[in-house]
């Protein structure tokens, strides 16, 4: 019997990281918030980041049906985020 390990791919990791970082932005925002800090730029730095990894990742990982989604979903936030936020 082989010893068989799963691996993460790289296309579920591009939309899991596009997915986190909105999670992550809006809660850094409001722990901010319930501190009476202004924590708004701080979560927006975290929600970037995390995009412009899934879009890179998105790239690399375009063939597949997943990664196809990980690059349109990031991509789209994040211009709708500047957009807003410009």
């Amino acid at each position: 019997m082989e010893d068989e390990r799963k691996t993460f791919p790289l296309d579920t990791l591009a939309l899991f990281l596009s997915l986190a970082g909105v999670v992550l932005g809006v809660s850094v925002a409001m722990i901010g918030r319930l501190m009476e800090q202004n924590f708004a730029m701080h979560g927006y730095g975290v929600f970037v980041a995390f995009s412009v990894a899934a879009i890179v990742l998105g790239v690399i990982t375009r063939s597949s049906a997943i990664g196809k989604t990980a690059l349109i979903t990031s991509s789209i936030l994040l211009v709708g985020s500047i957009g807003i936020v410009g």
